[in-house]
């Protein structure tokens, strides 16, 4: 049986081929669904021996977060300044239109936690985005375990697709409010319920599998868009409120407090770099009191 601290090891390692960086220059990027399916094959063939965060959502979850190496060693650094457990790591598990029922998918393939270990943290990024289709299924990966003495790795991914882009002007932006509601209001409304259900199941099937729910709202450019989506924004904000208090799960909303500028935006919901260190660093601090204390020794 392999050690706590190898398992570690294991981990940071591979969490360092995340970065395109730090990849061999023969080495192909991988899609989102690709880099999903090799993550979910780590941390079951060699499970986290701290607190694992997993983080579900669509391309503006993806867009969000700097990267899992950064990620990781951003929480790392802020649970031990805190007092928590200093192990944790941190994945992104998020593709191109991912739907709800696609999380379910993806939380299906999750480890439980071994006796003793923390619950992973599984975040469920909700937002308008993601309730104007149907919450579609995925077919599961067929997750291949490593050969006899072999350790998965992370291939390159590229995570960002909108910081070498020019951003969209305000004026621009405005215009996309009001079209908002022309074209994806009436869909929204149509699968609101379907989608609400899809997650009351995640976060049931987390609790069967000992992983631990959060809800988490994703990046809005609120700078912007002020309240010409507040119906929608009120109307997906109430079902997940009553779901989290109905399942006990807590709930995280980092707007408008974060008061994220516009310029840290591509469009009305995708962040570039300038928004995306910042709202991780948020993310992060919400975070670290969901991670638990070292045990007394």
């Amino acid at each position: 049986m392999r050690s706590a601290r190898l398992a570690i090891g294991v981990f940071t390692a591979a969490l360092v081929l995340v970065s395109l960086a730090a990849a061999p220059p023969q080495a192909r990027a991988v899609d989102d669904w690709a880099h999903v399916w090799e993550v979910v094959q780590l941390v079951r063939a060699q499970p986290p021996a701290g607190p694992v965060v997993y983080y579900l959502g669509d391309s503006i979850a993806r867009e969000s977060t700097v990267g899992d190496a950064a990620w990781t060693a951003q929480l790392q650094s802020r649970a031990q300044s805190a007092g928590r457990r200093a192990d944790v790591v941190a994945f992104t598990l998020a593709a191109h239109n991912q739907t709800f029922g696609m999380d379910e998918t993806v939380v299906a393939g999750l480890p439980s936690p071994a006796a003793g270990q923390p619950e992973p943290i599984v975040l469920i990024g909700v937002g308008i985005s993601r309730f104007i289709g149907p919450p579609t299924p995925l077919a599961p990966a067929r997750v291949v375990p490593p050969a006899e003495g072999e350790f998965p790795v992370l291939s390159p991914w590229v995570q960002h697709h909108y910081d070498g882009r020019r951003l969209l002007s305000a004026s621009r932006k405005r215009k996309l409010v009001p079209r908002w509601m022309d074209r994806r209001w009436p869909a929204f409304r149509a699968n609101r319920a379907a989608n609400l259900a899809s997650i009351e199941r995640t976060i049931l099937a987390c609790r069967a599998a000992g992983l631990r729910p959060v809800l988490v709202d994703l990046p809005l450019n609120l700078a912007v868009i002020g309240r010409g989506l507040d119906k929608p924004r009120s109307s997906y904000r109430s079902g997940c409120r009553a779901l989290a208090r109905q399942h006990g799960v807590a709930y995280i909303s980092l707007q408008p407090a974060l008061s994220m500028p516009d310029k840290g935006f591509w469009d009305l919901h995708h962040l570039v770099r300038r928004g995306y260190t910042r709202w991780q660093s948020r993310l992060s601090d919400a975070l670290v009191r969901l991670i638990p204390r070292p045990a007394a020794p």
